[in-house]
């Protein structure tokens, strides 16, 4: 039988296509009106950060007044050399610009049109209005809470990139591979070339989300590979799948104990492991159940405990959908076991909000 989520999945998906065929007549219109006020100038602030050879474009989508965590994500990123370019889908309270002032270079408003990547799209075309060349330039939208972890790994990663695209996780369904849209990192070589600039001018904007995703997410990774640039994950499945084999039993135990499995079927094969610790063959059939899951379940999501330990995995995710509240959930059993660190203050307090509303 399949699932009822499964069916309701679908559902969704069947009426964003259908939703597109009226949309398609109309967003020529929307796109020209949005390109005209673009040229026009969206409303922009100037902050305190001096400008840098190395900028952070952060999309913000927080109409209700921002998150404490996101200042604290841009305190991050200054305190390593970033000037951030926070762009907001939407106006910026009086109250929220004063608080961006000290942690921004600039920031600009604009309609919530195209989602993460039409704010991503504006970001980069007023860079080239204002002639600004970084050295290297950070993408990142506040879908995820960074970082959580006292580590600077993944920004060291990706300042590492010399060509190509980084990213952290490179998700693979079937053929198809793309870098996940919550953090790019692009160096000088990769914005200076045609496959780049050819994307951004040609990314014909949408609010149907299911196009967002095909034309963005997947459409950006599927151009750049296609022009020969790489797209270099700083988390390989490979790098989850071999360490992980080289861990101890009690770490094994703990990667179940903390696992967010998002089927059924996986969720009983786990608690039949815990369950049966002292069985002959029960290191190697952990490590095979976890491989086995790697194909439908991002080791991110399922095993956070795992992708902590093992590589300072620095990222939780915010959205609704019923595997990051899994992910979450095990997460935040684990830190209040002590099992992993926890991340900061105001991370924990927005996570534990989070967690008890997904709860509801």
């Amino acid at each position: 039988m399949i699932p009822d989520w499964k069916i309701k999945r679908e559902i969704s998906r069947l009426g964003q296509q259908l939703k597109a065929i009226p949309e398609a007549l109309y967003e020529p219109i929307l796109r020209k009106r949005h390109d005209e006020a673009l040229s026009r100038g969206f409303p922009t602030y100037d902050g305190d950060v001096a400008m840098a050879e190395k900028i952070a474009v952060l999309l913000v989508f927080q109409p209700s007044g921002l998150a404490a965590s996101t200042l604290e994500t841009l305190r991050y990123l200054v305190a390593n050399g970033f000037a951030p370019f926070v762009v907001a889908n939407h106006s910026l309270s009086p109250a929220d610009q004063e608080r961006l002032h000290p942690v921004v270079w600039r920031a600009m408003e604009r309609p919530n049109f195209g989602y993460d990547f039409g704010g991503y799209r504006d970001a980069i075309k007023m860079l080239e209005h204002w002639d600004i060349d970084p050295e290297h330039l950070l993408i990142m939208n506040d879908s995820i809470w960074f970082p959580t972890v006292a580590s600077d790994d993944l920004l060291e990663f990706a300042l590492s990139i010399k060509t190509g695209v980084g990213g952290t996780i490179l998700r693979e369904r079937g053929e198809t591979r793309f870098l996940e849209s919550y953090f790019y990192s692009v160096p000088k070589a990769t914005l200076a070339s045609d496959a780049w600039k050819a994307f951004w001018r040609s990314l014909k904007l949408t609010s149907n989300k299911y196009k967002v995703i095909r034309r963005g997410e997947r459409g950006f990774s599927e151009a750049m590979a296609q022009a020969g640039l790489k797209l270099q994950p700083a988390f390989p499945y490979s790098s989850f799948r071999s360490a992980l084999a080289e861990q101890s039993d009690a770490f094994l135990e703990k990667t179940l104990r903390y696992a967010a499995n998002n089927y059924g079927e996986t969720e009983l094969q786990s608690k039949t492991l815990l369950n049966n610790q002292t069985a002959p063959n029960w290191r190697e059939e952990v490590v095979q159940h976890i491989q086995n899951t790697i194909p439908r379940e991002q080791p991110y999501s399922a095993y956070p405990f795992a992708m902590v330990r093992l590589f300072d995995y620095p990222i939780i995710k915010k959205s609704n959908d019923r595997v990051a509240q899994f992910w979450r959930a095990a997460y935040l059993r684990a830190i209040d076991a002590n099992d992993l660190p926890a991340p900061p203050d105001v991370v924990l307090d927005e996570l534990r909000r989070k967690v008890a509303k997904d709860a509801q």
